[in-house]
């Protein structure tokens, strides 16, 4: 008797769900007419920005002005961006891609210099009074799931809006995680597309890549847990950790290389002291094959960015190798990997966060990966470790929390290295055309 009255509950329950659901129900147009002048609207990033959504508003951009649109990482460009509506929407990122690069040069959107784990502060201080977000379909509970970018916008961010619009997706991944899950009583308008979302294949990896993942692979022992950056040296590290065993994983993005390093047993997270057995990560960046991989996988554990990347929670794991990629260095072990001179090429993004965590963490090591040399527009080769910073170039992590280093050509150890140490061991892993210059700068700058 005690079940059939469960279960009728249950049915009672689902059935003032849907009510719930269609009364909240509207279309994308309906949602984008509500948009105000001096709206602060908050977003996701990545698959997680409403297509529909934008398209509408897209159709209004003159009616309204000094619209700010919060996000990270946009994957498509919509009318809004063009630089003739620079005054009626504009765009805030802490996280500069493809997109992101164009829309700077044309005054339509604003980089904000930010560590990841600092993105909660910035939208307290931003205030946004609308979040708008693609979720997966509501399950028998009433919830949605925020999914492959959710977990950018935190909770509160959510809470303290005066409007909460989600646009949903069927073909959107459930990621496993309370942090990214949100409650239909949560949501004030609900719309709904069909709309294709947008998958970044594997980035081709490259000769170079291939020589400094074999490095790092050595650098990896079996039981460690790994954070790997984004992008094709990613991957390249991946494929060498196929002999690899019981590694743990706990890192900000879940790409095709953590898939495939599951699928094959290597990464099983069962040497992990700080939630064992589980895969750590804020957000999937991939194709329809990783988010068929990671729907519905408990394998995994996404958690809000604040969370995962705190430096302190990092360090919770023992045994942490952190990985992450740098465009230039200068001969001391400053690091820089977000501006080409001044130019704002991707974003602060977790690296700090990683290398201070790695730090902390007990037997810990952090390495940061590089070419060691780069073409020019003329076709010249060009060095990637310099004497000291082009002015404008941006510091991502200073040399004080780089440990290794590492190019095609072998690995540095910079910790509590001197400053004559450090530039010897710099120039060793340089390009060999460039090591006679970097020696013969360092003696003009350096007396040791």
């Amino acid at each position: 008797m005690a079940l059939l009255e469960r279960k009728l509950k249950e049915i009672r329950n689902y059935g003032s769900l849907q009510e719930e659901y269609q009364a909240k129900l509207r279309t994308a147009k309906e949602l984008a007419a509500m948009i105000q002048s001096n709206d602060v609207i908050l977003e996701p990033g990545g698959i997680n920005i409403p297509h529909d959504f934008h398209v509408e508003l897209a159709k209004r951009a003159r009616e309204v002005q000094n619209v700010t649109i919060c996000l990270g990482l946009c994957l498509k460009m919509y009318d809004f961006m063009n630089p003739e509506f620079k005054n009626n929407i504009h765009i805030e990122t802490p996280f500069v891609g493809p997109v992101e690069r164009i829309l700077i040069e044309w005054g339509t959107a604003s980089y904000i210099p930010q560590h990841l784990n600092q993105l909660g502060e910035w939208q307290d201080e931003r205030k946004p009074n609308v979040v708008s977000m693609v979720v997966t379909p509501m399950d028998e509970n009433g919830y949605f799931n925020r999914s492959a970018f959710g977990g950018l916008v935190p909770k509160r961010g959510i809470a303290a809006a005066d409007t909460v619009m989600v646009e949903v997706n069927p073909t959107t991944p459930w990621l496993e995680g309370d942090d990214l899950k949100i409650h239909i009583s949560e949501v004030d308008y609900i719309s709904e597309t069909n709309a294709d979302l947008f998958e970044i294949p594997d980035i081709p990896i490259t000769d170079i890549e291939r020589q400094i993942a074999a490095y790092i692979a050595d650098m990896i022992p079996d039981g460690s847990t790994i954070q790997l950056g984004l992008g094709g040296l990613a991957n390249a590290i991946g494929y060498f950790l196929h002999d690899k065993k019981d590694l743990g994983v706990h890192t900000e993005v879940v790409q095709k290389s953590f898939m495939e390093l599951m699928q094959l047993g290597v990464v099983n997270n069962s040497k992990k002291n700080f939630y064992p057995g589980k895969t750590l990560a804020t957000f999937c960046v991939g194709d329809a094959e990783l988010w068929k991989y990671v729907d519905h996988n408990d394998d995994f554990l996404f958690t809000e960015v604040e969370y995962n990347n705190n430096p302190w929670i990092i360090s919770q794991n023992d045994n942490l190798v952190s990985v992450n990629n740098a465009l230039c260095m200068d001969l001391t072990g400053q690091v820089g990997a977000e501006s080409i001179r001044h130019r704002q090429y991707s974003g602060t993004g977790g690296q700090l966060n990683f290398l201070q965590g790695a730090k902390m963490s007990k037997g810990g090591k952090s390495i940061i990966a590089l070419n060691s040399s780069w073409l020019d527009k003329e076709g010249k080769l060009r060095s990637s470790i310099i004497p000291f910073m082009p002015p404008g170039t941006i510091v991502t992590s200073p040399r004080t929390e780089v440990e290794y280093i590492v190019t095609e050509y072998g690995v540095a150890n910079l910790k509590f290295k001197k400053i004559a140490d450090r530039i010897k061991a710099m120039i060793k892993i340089a390009h060999p055309d460039f090591r006679d210059e970097l020696a013969f700068q360092a003696k003009r700058f350096w007396k040791e």
